[in-house]
């Protein structure tokens, strides 16, 4: 056993958990979609360019300096080419539904670390739609958008002008990285947090 703080049974069932969910469908489905992303130079590279480009608008944006009309045009046609490639959306898709499975484990166990007991599932998902509403920029709000620091909370308009739909200065489309807001699920790419 690993030196774990888990008990013997805990970690057994551990295994037994991390066993299930490998030989799952839905995972080694989503596993294979990730794959073919990877082994794709052309997928890659367009992946690649979108995330580089957002981040030098996000960085742009962060200095205080707004992206040109142009340079969100570019953004623009960069995002529709990787939602429009299907290896990439096979990707984005596949990474999104493997973390909203880990999410979904962890809302259980924290649930019943909380409460002692195993949760029900109606317990599980009226905690995630919780969480789903509330701010979850990761600065520290817990829901309060006022006490927010981060400007590009999912509460807060897009400063690009694009709103909540881009994934430049923190919108939160759906299969995107998170690249300034801190959605739950998304990775977050602004180095503040």
């Amino acid at each position: 056993m690993a030196n774990t703080s888990l008990t013997p049974e805990l970690a057994k069932l551990a295994g037994e958990l991390a066993a299930a969910f490998a030989n799952s469908q839905k995972v080694v489905a989503a596993k294979a979609r990730i794959g073919l992303f990877y082994q794709n130079p052309e997928a890659t590279d367009l992946f690649r360019k979108v995330s580089e480009y957002g981040e030098t608008l996000r960085n742009k944006h962060m200095e205080g300096m707004p992206p040109s009309e142009e340079e969100l045009n570019k953004f623009d046609q960069l995002r529709s080419a990787v939602v429009e490639n299907e290896l990439c959306k096979g990707f984005l898709e596949s990474r999104q539904l493997l973390d909203d499975m880990l999410s979904v484990v962890n809302q259980y166990l924290c649930l019943a670390i909380e409460k002692g007991a195993a949760p029900s599932d109606e317990e599980v998902a009226d905690s995630m739609s919780q969480q789903m509403s509330s701010c979850s920029c990761g600065g520290g709000c817990h829901g309060d958008c006022g006490d927010c620091e981060n400007e590009s909370c999912s509460k807060h308009e897009c400063k690009c002008g694009h709103g909540d739909d881009h994934e430049c200065c923190g919108g939160h489309g759906d299969g995107h990285e998170c690249c300034g807001g801190h959605g739950d699920g998304h990775e977050c790419k602004c180095g503040k947090h």
